[in-house]
């Protein structure tokens, strides 16, 4: 579903985006281009979580992984 919306462009950019796009290739190309902002957007804050995540439980994973050392070292000629 699309919806109409107003967009302010400064000119010299529209100017610009007239020699290779014509006028009413102008909204399929802003949806392409927003749509693949947004992605790179949703990506990094995605990355961002998971960097979070990842920093918050450090500590618990250094403590489970010392236990489980004497654990993967059992039964191991020494």
């Amino acid at each position: 579903m699309t919806t109409r919306t107003t967009i302010y462009i400064d000119e010299a950019l529209l100017d610009r985006i007239r020699r290779f796009i014509p006028s009413r290739g102008l909204s399929p190309l802003v949806s392409e281009l927003l749509d693949e902002r947004v992605r790179q957007l949703e990506q990094e804050e995605l990355e961002a979580a998971l960097r979070e995540g990842y920093l918050a439980t450090k500590s618990e994973r250094r403590m489970l992984n010392n236990d489980w050392q004497t654990v993967d070292v059992e039964g191991w000629p020494e």
